[in-house]
């Protein structure tokens, strides 16, 4: 046994010399270590570039109220966060906004104009804002009314904006089974002048609920939250509530006297994103973060993907 041993030994330390030479002599020259094969660096594939088309259908926030900068509101600012951080090459977006419009005159005008199904047709996504001129224009008739009138009134209006919403949906699906819907809600323009006016931020959040709700009913469909917009720079609840000491209105009438009398607001609007000229629609300011809040919505429901 001790003779097998010596050979085998022997056998081994000829084989392990024999392949140290032919190494050394460059015999597997281009062979890779484990080590290195290990640190290879394999190329990523990189996605493909490509256009992104989009059909922006609603009232005056899709047409950009407020915009002192011709950006169309939101749109060419959401069109050059696109393109700057993502592998878009271009963002077409189509402009359908219609100042003063109801989500039912928003259907009706998508039904019967032949453009916007066009553009339906091969737009990637639908942003649709409407139910800040169902509500406002309903409040406005309300400002008689019993706080708890005013909430059943709301409710049973915002029944109504539901089925608006979800035939809007409906309709741009038949069009177009693969686009994906984006929902813009609404926010409280006279939140700053007017904190203590429940009512109307009762009504702002049911409107956004049902607005939610109606978008969770489709596939591929996202809600975009801009409430933030009725607070502005008040953005603590310290901040509110002084506010709130500061007004002594508590009357859902001043829907309709902040409509009628103007003249008695600053010069300057008090939110620091909504418009001097109306007090009521965004600034350059708000629309930078409505475009903000739209993007990152997107984002999260991977449109971009």
């Amino acid at each position: 046994m001790k003779v097998v041993r010596e050979i085998l030994f022997s056998i081994i330390g000829i084989s392990v010399i024999t392949l140290l030479i032919l190494w050394g002599l460059g015999f597997f020259k281009g062979a890779k270590t484990p080590s290195q094969v290990a640190n290879k660096v394999v190329p990523t594939t990189q996605k493909k570039v490509k256009n992104l088309k989009i059909l922006a259908l609603g009232d005056s926030l899709t047409q950009g109220v407020g915009d002192t900068k011709n950006q169309s509101g939101y749109q060419q600012r959401l069109a050059k966060k696109i393109t700057k951080t993502k592998q878009i090459k271009k963002a077409t977006i189509y402009d359908e906004g219609v100042s003063g419009e109801r989500s039912d005159q928003i259907l009706k005008r998508f039904k019967t104009t032949t453009k916007i199904q066009k553009e339906a047709a091969k737009s990637d996504v639908l942003i649709v804002t409407a139910g800040g001129n169902d509500l406002f224009q309903n409040l406005q008739k309300d400002v008689t009314e019993s706080p708890s009138q005013v909430a059943v009134n709301v409710n049973r209006i915002s029944l109504t904006y539901q089925d608006n919403l979800e035939n809007i949906f409906k309709y741009a699906r038949k069009l177009n089974p693969k686009i994906k819907i984006v929902m813009v809600g609404i926010y409280n323009p006279f939140y700053v002048y007017f904190p203590n006016v429940v009512a109307i931020t009762d009504a702002i959040n049911t409107f956004n609920t049902t607005a939610k709700a109606t978008g969770d009913y489709f596939k591929h469909a996202t809600f975009v939250d801009i409430n933030a917009l009725s607070v502005g720079q008040y953005k603590t609840l310290s901040q509110q509530q002084r506010l709130k000491k500061q007004s002594t209105e508590d009357d859902i009438a001043v829907v309709e006297k902040s409509q009628l009398e103007k003249s008695k607001f600053d010069t300057k609007e008090k939110n620091n994103y909504l418009s001097d000229a109306d007090h009521f629609h965004p600034n350059d300011k708000g629309y930078n973060m409505m475009a903000d809040k739209i993007f990152k919505a997107m984002d999260r429901a991977r449109i971009f993907k």
